[in-house]
């Protein structure tokens, strides 16, 4: 059966933004013609793929099957298509990292990875929450922290070393704290998206001793700008990425707080999708992301 891969790509785009209209315009297609498109595919099939009878688009049983074991196949299909074309380091990349480390770095090393491959076109995704790979069609993403057990292929960039800091004027309110057991007096700022228990636990260690604190809070956020800004602003102590708050501690913005101590750092990695075939975009760019990474560390 020699299917046209337009039909198929119809159909996942039908698929993945969850109605058929959506679809057309995305594909800037007239609705009456991608709706005889799909009814093609179904013709050719000889089987229904999609319920037409409820206003909410829903996948029959088959047309579940044939988007989870067609979708993978046929990136594969465009890739190799895109390699042989010769047009390798041509077309379209999405990745995905967390919107501050996103704003701070991943921007400007796309731009400059873009300057050197014009042909390239970026869709850049900045959310601090870990979005499904092939749900959303992203090819690469970069993770910050311990790495859950899945089927993604990771490489790991580096680590992110972490500081204990608030504002002087917070200090000069509540006392500076000269041992991590002083934290449990103290206000905490806790980042509170990818935090499951409350309270919050934070680990410290000094020349191979080690302490673990509870931390007391009553200001819980979801977004690090805003933590930085929480932190300046005196509302309390936090212990938060090096990159972020180190400019502010070195112009005295900021103290550093109980600096013989040292907090665990964060592995940093790049993953994609397990595929066989990998595009030459995708393995360059992996390549630049790499190379960019600071020899001196983040």
């Amino acid at each position: 059966m020699n299917h046209d891969l337009a039909l198929w790509h119809l159909f996942f785009r039908i698929v993945e933004k969850g109605s058929l209209i959506k679809a057309a315009k995305d594909l800037r297609l007239d609705p009456s013609v991608a709706s005889r498109r799909l009814a093609t595919l179904e013709h050719q099939l000889k089987v229904q793929l999609i319920n037409r009878s409820t206003r909410k688009l829903s996948l029959t049983d088959t047309g579940i099957l044939a988007y989870e074991k067609m979708r993978p196949l046929l990136n594969e299909v465009d890739s190799i298509l895109s390699d042989i074309s010769g047009n390798s380091l041509a077309g379209k990349i999405k990745i995905t990292a967390p919107v501050n480390f996103g704003e701070h770095y991943v921007t400007q090393w796309l731009t400059i990875f873009q300057q050197k491959n014009p042909d390239i076109i970026f869709d850049l995704v900045l959310s601090d929450n870990c979005l499904d790979l092939r749900q959303e069609g992203i090819d690469l993403a970069i993770r910050i922290g311990e790495l859950s057990v899945s089927t993604l292929v990771a490489k790991k960039l580096g680590n992110i070393s972490g500081v204990l800091c608030a504002s002087p004027v917070y200090l000069n309110k509540y006392g500076t704290p000269l041992h991590p057991q002083d934290l449990t007096k103290h206000r905490s700022i806790i980042y509170s998206l990818h935090q499951n228990a409350y309270p919050a636990r934070l680990q410290l260690s000094c020349n191979g001793h080690i302490e673990r604190v509870e931390l007391s809070s009553s200001f819980y956020l979801n977004n690090v700008g805003a933590i930085y800004q929480a932190v300046c602003d005196g509302a309390g102590i936090h212990a938060g990425p090096m990159w972020l708050f180190n400019k502010a501690i070195q112009d005295g913005k900021l103290i550093r707080l109980l600096p013989d101590w040292t907090l665990p750092i964060l592995p940093v990695h790049l993953l994609r999708s397990q595929n066989s075939y990998v595009l030459n975009r995708i393995i360059a760019l992996s390549d630049w992301i790499e190379k960019c990474w600071p020899t001196e560390g983040i």
